[in-house]
């Protein structure tokens, strides 16, 4: 069986593999908060019934499964509210130590893959003119080495534009064949949101409440 820490480095090979420890640390963070909030739900649960028993031994069957069962309707609402939260949470470190990665020389790394990905994807339709859409920042550090990649491979005339709408990577547009090739950080967020989302609530479950 697959087990979570497995799943959560696929998902970063995707990212060049420069942050998996950190992400996976700090799934772990997250997944210890929440064991612990739930953990002392049930401790609450178990003193409200016991107290119950207390106070009439007579109901004290009934009113502790009335109390559990309210209890439990109580907590599987604080279990989405908490799984929302540390989804958030989680995005928030996640896209900080993006920017960190952005910033670092394993993104150029990154860089040269998707490069080679998009040479794949073109290479076959001749001489052509690129667009290349990338952030201010790579237009200004990484416009050469992109240009210089791209032709030692390709015949094609590459130009660039800012685009301020994703974090990193780079998006290519051929205008003359009406083609979108989004090879952007942003797209592959986009792609996996939902095995993001599965994959951090799947852990929080391991947490979650079976009275």
């Amino acid at each position: 069986m697959v087990t979570i820490e497995e799943k959560i480095k696929l998902f970063y090979k995707l990212l060049n593999q420069s942050m998996d420890q950190s992400f996976t640390d700090e799934l772990k963070d997250l997944k210890e908060k929440y064991e612990s909030k739930i953990q002392k739900a049930k401790n609450e649960i178990d003193k409200e019934a016991k107290d119950i028993e207390e106070r009439a031994a007579k109901r004290a069957d009934i009113k502790r499964a009335e109390s559990i069962s309210k209890s439990k309707v109580i907590i599987k609402k604080d279990i989405m509210v908490l799984k929302e939260k540390y989804y958030y949470t989680f995005m928030e470190k996640f896209n900080k130590n993006l920017d960190e990665f952005i910033k670092s020389d394993d993104y150029k790394l990154y860089l040269s893959k998707i490069i080679s990905k998009l040479v794949a994807e073109i290479k076959d339709y001749g001489k052509c003119n690129i667009i290349i859409y990338l952030t201010k920042n790579d237009q200004g550090k990484y416009s050469d080495f992109i240009k210089d990649e791209i032709a030692k491979k390709l015949d094609c005339n590459v130009s660039f534009s800012i685009e301020h709408d994703i974090k990193g990577g780079f998006i290519c547009v051929i205008e003359d064949r009406g083609m979108k090739i989004d090879l952007s950080i942003d797209s592959v967020l986009d792609e996996n949101k939902d095995y993001i989302m599965q994959t951090i609530f799947e852990t929080l479950e391991a947490g979650d409440y079976n009275g």
